[in-house]
């Protein structure tokens, strides 16, 4: 006899829209995966003189099988999931901006380019109207979100169209766009050990349909971390919606 207290990395494959894998992320830092198995209760009740409300016969039948998982390792498409959204790369090449028409300056509101990460040296601007050279000290850049604003009290601060010449770095990453895919459908994988006997144990679910459980608070003051909950689904060819392994 012994307990189960589980070590393990969890790795997530998501479903396309027509059901196909795309692939196994992981090994995640999951801080829970949670496997509910309700059931119901069907009773025949005896009508009878000497036994009314007894039980005469009962049956329970097994619900849908429940999950809640949570991580802290955030990798863009975990996150995208726990917003029902899709992934796409981010790639800005560096280039050049020459006389690039800005609208109506104006100090205390900040006015967002077309660019970010944005060269501090070799920025300029000249008046649209007359193409005169604007000193530095009438605006101030925002260089990394790609945001400028008049300076208050100086040339600008009236509100004036300008046209700006800028150099932009190089950006690649990823970008989330958020609640465009309402159902999300995944393959969950556990690989494990129980730290009581140090053998290993794993944890297969072949089919999930999940949902954000929980807001996901991207300004919390802990390490942001994201829940999904829903049900297993008895998938095509599988013989139970779960399977746990543990070797003696």
């Amino acid at each position: 006899m012994s307990g189960l207290l589980l070590a393990g990395d969890v790795y997530f494959d998501r479903f396309d829209d027509t059901g196909n894998p795309t692939g196994l992320i992981g090994p995640l830092n999951a801080t829970q995966l949670q496997i509910n198995t309700p059931s119901e209760t069907k009773d025949r009740e005896s009508k009878k003189k000497d036994s009314y409300g007894q039980a005469l016969d009962s049956v329970t039948i097994a619900k849908p099988s429940e999950i809640a998982i949570a991580f802290d390792d955030q990798p863009a498409e975990m996150l995208a999931m726990a917003m029902m959204g899709d992934t796409a790369p981010i790639h800005q090449g560096a280039d050049t901006v020459s006389d690039a028409p800005i609208t109506v300056l104006k100090a205390g509101l900040w006015t967002k380019l077309p660019h970010s990460n944005i060269a501090a040296e070799g920025l300029s601007a000249v008046l649209a109207s007359d193409d005169s050279a604007i000193a530095a000290t009438a605006y101030e850049v925002n260089y990394a979100a790609g945001l400028i604003r008049a300076t208050a009290g100086g040339a600008l601060a009236a509100g004036d169209d300008i046209k700006l010449s800028y150099e932009y770095a190089a950006i690649s990453g990823s970008r989330i766009s958020g609640g465009v895919r309402p159902t999300i459908n995944a393959r969950i994988f556990l690989d494990g050990t129980n730290l009581a006997t140090g053998k290993p144990v794993k944890c297969e679910i072949p089919k999930a349909s999940l949902a954000p459980s929980a807001a996901v608070d991207l300004l919390a003051s802990e390490y942001v971390s994201t829940t999904l909950g829903g049900k297993l689904i008895l998938k095509t060819g599988e013989a139970a919606p779960f399977y746990l392994d543990q070797e003696s």
